[in-house]
């Protein structure tokens, strides 16, 4: 009895582990290969480049910049908003980023490929 339950246990396991590979597999948006966004207190910008697939015709993106309040709250302080006319574009904005603060960048955009249009976001904090 107890090497049957100890084989169950162990398929059970696999199974688990082979359709978890295979969720994470899947690609995360339709248009979009990459979305590589950055941010520097050095220089005060704040980047998202964005690669999409071929045939895409359009990308609009919004950057939306939020500072860490000593409360763990965010505050908007700076967006940016700009449209490109091709599959692959770095947007760029800038703000008086301090250094030893938290930011998040919010990535919106909507990437148009073979007259599909598709809304994709992302966030990315960083301690500058």
């Amino acid at each position: 009895m107890k090497k049957f339950l100890r084989s169950l246990l162990a398929i059970t396991l696999l199974l688990g582990i082979v359709s978890t590979t295979a969720l994470a597999a899947e690609p995360r948006w339709r248009n979009v290969a990459s979305i590589s966004p950055s941010m520097s207190a050095y220089d005060g910008s704040y980047t998202s480049a964005i690669i999409a697939l071929e045939g895409t015709t359009k990308i609009e993106c919004t950057l939306t910049l939020y500072e860490k309040g000593f409360f763990g709250n965010y505050t908007q302080v700076s967006q940016v908003s700009e449209t490109y006319n091709g599959p692959r574009h770095e947007f760029v904005g800038y703000y008086a980023i301090k250094s030893g603060t938290t930011y998040k960048l919010n990535t919106t955009a909507k990437v148009t490929r073979n007259g599909v249009t598709e809304t994709v976001s992302t966030d990315f904090e960083k301690r500058c």
